[in-house]
C-alpha cells in the first residue's frame, strides 16, 4: 500500500510559538485599546515610583514627575482634538492613541549626573554651581525602548502582530522630536530634532511638550518654571536647607542665579511665541490654524514672567528663596 505524505516536518514548523493567532476585528481592537490605556497608566505610575518616591532623594524630581506628564498628554490630546475638528482626515483614532501613550512614555528614563561650573563673576572666586546634567537623546532613547517593551508583550501576549513598525516609529519620532536644544538668538528652549519630516502625532508631542506658556498660561507657566530651576540647581536646593551657614558671598552667589532664571522665564515665553509659526508651518492650513488658536497664552505668561521678575529683585536671598518655591530650613513644604 502506498503510504500518505511525511508532514513531521510541516507539523514541527508550526508549533504554539509559530502559528500566528487568528484574533476577531473586534479581538484586535479590544487589546489594542487596553494596551495603550493601560500603558499610559503604567507611564504615569513608572514616573510616579522612580522621580517621586526613590529611596535616593535627588532623584525625586521637582519638574519631570507625574505633574509634568499628565500636562504632557492632556496638551497633546488639545492639540491632536483641534486638528481632528479641522479635520477628521488628518488623524484617525489609532493614530491618536499610539500617540497618546508616546506622550505618556515620553520621560519615563531621566538618568543624569552632577556638572560643576565655576563661576566667572567677579567677586565669586572659587564658588561652584552644581547642576543637573541630564543624558539629553539617551534619555529619550531609553523611554522609547520601554515603550516599545510593552507593546512587545501585548504582541507575544496575543500571539499576533498588533503593534507595527509604523506605530514604532511613530513612537520614536515623537520622542526624539522632544530632545531640547537652544536659541540663542531667539533665547528659548527648541527642539532640533522636529523637523519638515515630523507626522502631525510627532509634532503634537513636541507642541504639547513644550505648550505651558502658550496653551496654559502664567498660572502654570510660573511655578513651572520654578519647579524646573529648583530640579535643576543641585547646590542650592542643599543650601536652602541651612541657609544660617552660608556666608554672604554664597548668598549673593545663589541670588544672583536665581534672579537671573526669573528674569530668563520671559524670554523664554517670548521666544516660544516667536518659534510657533515655523513649528506650526509644515501642518495643512486648516489645522494649522486650529492649533494656533489654542496658543493664546503667549504674552500673559511673559508679561507675567517679567513682573514676577522686578518684583523678586530686592527680595533677600532666604525671602527669593521661598518665594521660588522653595523648602527654607526646616520649613514644611510647600509642593508644586
Amino acid at each position: 500500500m502506498m503510504e500518505g505524505p511525511n508532514n513531521d516536518e510541516s507539523v514541527a514548523d508550526q508549533t504554539p510559538e509559530t502559528v500566528e493567532r487568528v484574533l476577531s476585528p473586534q479581538e484586535r481592537e479590544e487589546i489594542f485599546r487596553a494596551t495603550m490605556e493601560g500603558g499610559v497608566n503604567t507611564a504615569l505610575q513608572m514616573v510616579a515610583e522612580r522621580f517621586e518616591q526613590a529611596p535616593d532623594p535627588k532623584n525625586n524630581l521637582e519638574f519631570h514627575n507625574t505633574r509634568h506628564t499628565g500636562d504632557v498628554i492632556r496638551r497633546f490630546d488639545a492639540v491632536i482634538d483641534a486638528i481632528r475638528t479641522a479635520d477628521p482626515s488628518l488623524v484617525d483614532d489609532r493614530s491618536h492613541a499610539v500617540g497618546r501613550f508616546a506622550a505618556a512614555h515620553h520621560d519615563t528614563v531621566q538618568n543624569w549626573e552632577p556638572a560643576e561650573a565655576p563661576s566667572k563673576v567677579p567677586g565669586e572666586e572659587g564658588l561652584v554651581a552644581v547642576m543637573r546634567k541630564r543624558f539629553a537623546g539617551a534619555n529619550e532613547a531609553a523611554s522609547t525602548a520601554g515603550a516599545f517593551a510593552i507593546m512587545d508583550k501585548a504582541n507575544e501576549d496575543a500571539g499576533t502582530e498588533l503593534f507595527t513598525d509604523e506605530d514604532r516609529r511613530m513612537i520614536a519620532g515623537g520622542h526624539d522630536a522632544t530632545v531640547p536644544g537652544f536659541n540663542p538668538e531667539k533665547g528659548t528652549v527648541v527642539q532640533p530634532k522636529l523637523n519638515e519630516q515630523s507626522s502631525i502625532v510627532e509634532r503634537a508631542i513636541a507642541l504639547a511638550d513644550l505648550g505651558t506658556a502658550g496653551i496654559d498660561g502664567k498660572e502654570r507657566y510660573l511655578p513651572e518654571g520654578d519647579a524646573l530651576f529648583r530640579e535643576e540647581n543641585l547646590d542650592i536646593a542643599e543650601a536652602v536647607q541651612n541657609p544660617s551657614s552660608l556666608s554672604p558671598q554664597q548668598k549673593a552667589f545663589f541670588t544672583r542665579r536665581m534672579l537671573g532664571w526669573s528674569q530668563f522665564q520671559g524670554k523664554f515665553a517670548a521666544g516660544r511665541k516667536a518659534m510657533l509659526e515655523e513649528e506650526l508651518r509644515p501642518l495643512p492650513p486648516q489645522a494649522r490654524k486650529a492649533v494656533e488658536a489654542l496658543f493664546t497664552k503667549f504674552d500673559e505668561s511673559t508679561v507675567a514672567a517679567q513682573e514676577q521678575a522686578a518684583r523678586r529683585a530686592n527680595l533677600s536671598f532666604e525671602e527669593l528663596a521661598k518665594d521660588m518655591g522653595y523648602t527654607v530650613g526646616n520649613e514644611e513644604k510647600v509642593v508644586y
